[in-house]
């Protein structure tokens, strides 16, 4: 009789500790409160690439733009272009977007690219779409790289059964004014200026 006492005893004992130990987890209205993360147990927050930050100290903000277009089948003597164009900061910083808005003789043109670091092909993997473009955009295969101080893509393509090269360059960027020059011509032999561009800042940078 007094060893089933103390067993029973021993079981009250066992349930009155636990359910001490439910009450002290138990929130308002009986829920038990979920474990809550320590501060050292935080996600970091992901930075962007260096060099993303690097082309966007170089360009980012807004800047007027005066254009020299060379002769072609619709423009015999060439034409000249004015407008602006606006470096900004992508979603979370992470990538460059660049607007384009220009009024080139009677035609109004407009652009929009996009600009992300990859560390693999150690290069700024380029799109870009624009009104002149009925395919929309072009998803550049070859990656936008520096040379010095100078912003570079250069990219062969195919054109009417003909191969053709284009590169395009940001030069001379100062905290005022860059220049961004258009080349083209077919692989392999002298390449000519298709465009150039006088950028000036007009505002100043977002950042």
């Amino acid at each position: 009789m007094k060893l089933r006492t103390w067993v029973v005893a021993s079981m009250l004992t066992c349930l009155a500790a636990f359910a001490a130990a439910q009450n002290t987890t138990a929130g308002a209205g009986g829920k038990t409160k979920s474990a809550q993360p320590s501060p050292s147990a935080a996600v970091p927050k992901v930075k962007p690439h260096p060099q993303i930050v690097r082309l966007l100290q170089a360009l980012e903000g807004t800047w007027l733009i005066k254009e020299e277009l060379a002769p072609d089948a619709s423009s015999p003597n060439g034409k000249m272009g004015s407008g602006t164009i606006l470096w900004r900061a992508g979603p979370g910083g992470f990538s460059a977007i660049e607007e384009y808005r220009s009024r080139q003789g009677e035609d109004k043109v407009t652009g929009l690219g996009e600009l992300w670091w990859e560390d693999a092909a150690t290069g700024y993997h380029t799109i870009w779409c624009d009104s002149t473009n009925p395919g929309g955009c072009i998803d550049f295969k070859n990656r936008a790289h520096w040379e010095d101080a100078k912003l570079v893509l250069q990219e062969d393509y195919e054109a009417n059964g003909k191969t053709f090269t284009f590169r395009e360059e940001f030069a001379s960027i100062t905290l005022d004014s860059f220049t961004q020059t258009l080349y083209g011509g077919p692989v392999g032999g002298p390449l000519k200026v298709d465009q150039v561009i006088h950028a000036s800042r007009v505002k100043p940078s977002l950042r």
